[in-house]
């Protein structure tokens, strides 16, 4: 019994590290069901793999690992006003069925209605021999109340509750990655909830390298033995800077790549939520696709080694196009600069970068980044920054550095390295990776990798605000020639009095809250907040004379939460943990 808790509870860790934006909780169907294993609606082909290997020889920039089959696939709004039935054994399946084969073949999954009115729906989808799926919906809208989940075959990695909180303006939508060939989406719908959601995917990213596959082999731990981990000594004096770099899967031309990249300050220093990668990886994206993209945080070992199991991350979707210039085929500096779609949770611990746009040559620092979309490393140079060309005879778009051997390495960038930033002594950014000739056969440890100038990105690659960084970095031209990095910070909502306890705290259940500002008979309105900032729960109370007011909590997901208490007199504040 006490291997199963504590395995049990390792497992919830790991699900709760690689974490979108959600409401936590168990699909209801992990309740019944005995671990059963789902009924495949729909097969999909898998890519030629022979052909796609040679595709990547030809163009190994940047690193694709992912070929997205077609899929039309989603929730019937018809096939849910109809279903009414439970399966056998009180099993939220409509009977036996048999699977769709193909990508081109409709599914639309199976809807149960269980004893207390509740509905449960179910979709599996198979993509043979991947090494892991993503989903992307093309439509995506989750009415309050309704809760989605996604999770793999043996349930090892489970992704959600997503819930409105998921909703966009587009209506687009992606998951992180699921390991495996077979993912499973269960849609929860409490019985008083009469609006049906709009779910549909457009495509499965089947992933067929640059992840952990089940033979061990490919993905995580994946890139070359020269490479060094963040958390080396190497990386000691870094740690700020690592925080703001990510992993981003990029969508686009019916398949998905790595690349790394970086938050970035601006000189208002408003955390507005800009990410500096390069032109390359998004050439051929399309808005929509960007929408899609996925940017995971906090991917790293917690040591100098490689750890044996896979360790979690913070992941985002969605992002807006603010400006570009330089494809590796065109003249320029190449450097995409992005804004996410949402802002950045506390929880995340996030870092934005500053950065150097004088067009000096940096006499040493590091780069950061994930090479073939493995775990975040760190190289080193030593030796100044040459000025040089890329695509053009005379124009100096580019910085060519060569990588230095180290205590624990000779770290250098692979595929999937694409993006990720080059920083100066005094860690700021002075240049976005194109590519180069290093990697970690030992004949070209000291080949030289070349980086888009942030000088030249600056203003440099056009007149026009999309072709340019300082329209959007410097919005108020204050003509600052280098700004250092800064924290993320959550502000907190204004303290009119400290004087509210919260208890218990943590709480798994009903907390009590008191004051002996609250008055008898005032009417309070109770709020409570995620990390995020987004309200989840209101209540609204008046005090009986005790001074006191009791919430029951069982129904919200675990988290931290802020309560902001107010009436027309005060607001007070609290910060509270749900276990």
């Amino acid at each position: 019994m006490i291997k199963n808790i504590l395995t049990g509870f390792f497992l919830l860790v790991a699900v709760a590290l690689q974490a979108q934006l959600n409401k936590g909780g168990t699909p209801w169907s992990f309740s019944f069901d005995n671990g059963n294993l789902p009924e495949v609606d729909l097969v999909l082909t898998p890519p030629d793999l022979e052909s796609v290997a040679a595709e990547d020889l030809l163009h190994p920039v940047p690193y694709r690992f992912a070929i997205n089959l077609p899929v039309n696939a989603g929730i019937s709004t018809q096939l849910a006003v109809r279903t009414g039935q439970s399966g056998k054994d009180n099993h939220p399946a409509t009977g036996n069925r048999q699977p769709a084969t193909g990508n081109r073949q409709p599914a639309t999954g199976s809807w149960a209605t269980l004893p207390n009115g509740d509905r449960i729906w179910l979709l599996t989808i198979q993509a043979p021999g991947a090494n892991a799926v993503t989903v992307y919906f093309d439509r995506f809208w989750i009415p309050e109340g309704g809760r989605l989940y996604l999770y793999s075959r043996d349930r090892s990695v489970l992704l959600g509750a997503f819930s409105e909180l998921n909703n966009n303006n587009e209506e687009l939508f992606s998951t992180a990655l699921i390991p495996g060939d077979q993912v499973t989406l269960e849609y929860d719908q409490p019985a008083n909830l009469a609006d049906l959601p709009s779910l549909h995917i457009s495509e499965i990213a089947y992933a067929y390298r640059g992840i952990r596959g089940m033979d061990g082999k490919t993905g995580f731990g994946s890139s070359g033995d020269c490479e060094v981990n963040i958390h080396c000594e190497e990386g000691n004096n870094w740690q700020d800077e690592q925080k703001g770099i990510a992993r981003v899967a990029v969508k686009k031309l019916s398949a998905t790549y790595w690349c790394s990249g970086s938050l970035i300050n601006n000189t208002r220093q408003d955390q507005t939520p800009y990410f500096l990668t390069a032109d390359h990886c998004g050439q051929g994206a399309k808005p929509s696709d960007i929408s899609q993209w996925i940017f995971y945080f906090n991917y790293l070992s917690p040591t100098c080694e490689n750890p044996a199991v896979e360790p979690g991350f913070r992941s985002m979707t969605g992002a807006v196009l603010k400006a570009a210039a330089g494809d590796v085929s065109v003249i320029g500096s190449d450097f995409l600069l992005l804004m996410l779609n949402q802002p950045i949770p506390d929880t995340f611990g996030v870092w934005f970068n500053g950065w150097n746009r004088e067009d000096i040559a940096s006499p040493s620092g590091v780069g950061i980044h994930h090479p073939m979309g493995d775990i975040k490393k760190i190289s080193t140079y030593t030796t100044p920054l040459v000025s040089t060309t890329w695509n053009h005879p005379t124009k100096l778009t580019h910085w060519r550095v060569t990588w230095a051997g180290t205590l624990n390495g000779h770290g250098v960038t692979e595929g999937g390295s694409s993006g990720s930033p080059i920083f100066d002594p005094n860690g700021r950014i002075v240049g976005a990776l194109t590519g180069g000739e290093a990697n970690c056969d030992s004949a070209f440890l000291n080949k030289p990798d070349y980086y888009g100038k942030f000088s030249y990105s600056w203003d440099m690659n056009g007149s026009d605000a999309t072709e340019r960084l300082d329209f959007w970095l410097d919005p108020d031209n204050t003509g600052v020639q280098f700004l250092d990095g800064i924290p993320l910070i959550v502000p907190e909502p204004e303290v009119l009095s400290s004087n509210l306890l919260i208890y218990p705290n943590p709480a798994s259940g009903v907390v009590n809250l008191k004051s002996s500002l609250f008055q008898n008979s005032q009417t309070m309105r109770i709020t409570l907040l995620d990390s995020w900032g987004r309200p989840v729960a209101s209540y609204v109370r008046s005090d009986t004379g005790s001074g006191q007011f009791s919430l029951d909590l069982t129904s919200l997901p675990n988290g931290f939460y802020l309560i902001r208490i107010a009436s027309e007199e005060m607001i007070l504040t609290g910060r509270m943990v749900k276990l």
